[in-house]
């Protein structure tokens, strides 16, 4: 603020010049304007609040409600695959790589995993499959005799062999069009299961084995009455498997969540919505429960198809143990 002090002598007229009085005015005025600048900035530095930050972009809903489980057991394993990106033409699965993160992130802190006890394969070749899975392979040496409970996750294609019908997991590098050669079998895959000596078995697989996608058939120049789909059962003897889809069934995206709608409803299950009796414990019958009635409500509703989750083996299993 600029200040004025004006002195008159008192032999002088105490009226100044009135050149000298309009350069008073305009000092004053000057002064006031300043005054009121200053008192604005104030105003404003103590009332203005920073706006919120908008959520980053691809944010997961899933993963800031994730809710904390007992431990599993010191040797459980986990096999976590997701084929999202293949060749030759084969149409990518939307949202795959997302739902291996947000599975990931509920098998270490729900399911209470260790990290170092899960394997991970994104886009996974036949020559990963059969490394992980065939009789001597890498899942085998991990497993610790009568110790070890073994969760096995798949999201990503299946598809039929065209004339057998029989079920094969799609790996990245393979032809659907020489399925039997380049695809890995689910009944190969079941029979090395039984093999393993696993204290229990939960295999969850997150898609479809009729050969179609939401862009067409993989086998082509085949229609969709030609394949014969065969149901191959798993056959277990310790354990569960929970699949996505029954039949020619196939298994939707729930594209505002950016997953896949069955991955989607089954993290819900686990943050508590599947606990039936509200025990803390989430079995795999409760899990069957609530994802038949999710997932088939929403596959309607969302794209207008059938999609019927399915579940074999022991429906008391238990998946995790909230705390």
């Amino acid at each position: 603020m600029i200040h004025l002090s004006i002195h008159f002598r008192s032999n002088e007229v105490a009226m100044p010049h009135p050149r000298t009085r309009v350069i008073l005015l305009l000092l004053m005025a000057l002064s006031g304007t300043i005054s009121s600048l200053q008192a604005a900035t104030t105003t404003t530095a103590i009332n203005l609040q920073p706006a919120a930050p908008p959520p980053p972009p691809g944010s997961d809903e899933l993963l800031g409600q994730i809710p904390k489980g007992q431990p599993a057991g010191r040797y459980d394993i986990a096999v976590l695959i997701a084929n999202q990106h293949y060749r030759d033409g084969v149409p990518s699965v939307a949202y795959a790589h997302r739902d291996l993160a947000a599975m990931r992130a509920y098998l270490t802190t729900t399911m209470g995993y260790a990290a170092e006890n899960i394997l991970i394969e994104k886009d996974a070749t036949l020559g990963v499959f059969k490394t992980l899975f065939d009789s001597n392979g890498k899942l085998k040496r991990f497993i610790r005799p009568g110790e070890s409970r073994v969760f096995i996750y798949y999201v990503g294609h299946g598809a039929p062999h065209p004339e057998q019908g029989d079920g094969y997991f799609v790996p990245s590098d393979a032809d659907p069009d020489f399925i039997d050669k380049s695809g890995y079998s689910l009944q190969q895959f079941y029979a090395n299961l039984r093999q393993m000596p696993a204290k229990e078995m939960i295999v969850v697989l997150d898609t479809c084995f009729s050969g179609t996608t939401a862009s067409g058939l993989l086998v082509k120049n085949v229609s969709p009455g030609m394949l014969n789909i065969r149901e191959t059962a798993s056959t277990l003897q310790q354990g569960v498997v929970l699949t996505s889809a029954t039949g020619n069934q196939l298994s939707s995206w729930y594209p505002e969540k950016q997953h896949s709608l069955y991955t989607y409803y089954f993290l819900k299950g686990l943050q508590g919505e599947a606990d039936q009796n509200h025990d803390r414990t989430i079995t795999a019958g409760e899990m069957q429960s609530y994802l038949a009635t999710e997932v088939s409500y929403w596959a309607g509703r969302l794209s207008g198809r059938s999609q019927q989750p399915k579940q074999e083996g022991n429906r008391n299993t238990v998946l995790a143990r909230l705390k």
